[in-house]
């Protein structure tokens, strides 16, 4: 188990090539106009998970980046170096349902932003 405290980053496209598994993303601070992780769900598809205040699940061996910010912005990440490899399956997970969720196992599609 690993945990990373950031400040101000926003990195270019990469994948974590050390990652057993998905990692948990969290993001807090006064910034504006961004700051989430786009996630490459598909060579045409790139998700944004909003970290802001919520905790968010990515694998992080699909590529994904911080989208540009204004402000200060601190994020926490939890990942998992070693142990047993977690098979890849979605870039990007649904976040826990509300309590008063009431569909029955509907597959859950991120809302798709398009990186021009």
């Amino acid at each position: 188990m690993l945990h990373l405290l950031q400040l101000h980053t926003v990195g270019s496209p990469h994948i974590d090539t050390l990652n057993v598994g998905p990692f948990y993303g969290l993001s807090l601070g006064e910034f504006n106009g961004g700051g989430s992780i786009a996630v490459e769900c598909s060579p045409f598809l790139v998700a944004e998970v909003d970290t802001r205040g919520r905790l968010g699940k990515v694998d992080g061996r699909f590529p994904h980046w911080v989208t540009p910010y204004e402000g200060t912005r601190y994020s926490l990440i939890y990942y998992v170096t070693s142990g047993n490899v977690e098979q890849q399956t979605t870039a990007v997970f649904a976040p826990p349902p509300s309590p008063n969720h009431t569909e029955k196992s509907a597959p859950w599609i991120p809302p798709p932003t398009y990186v021009p």
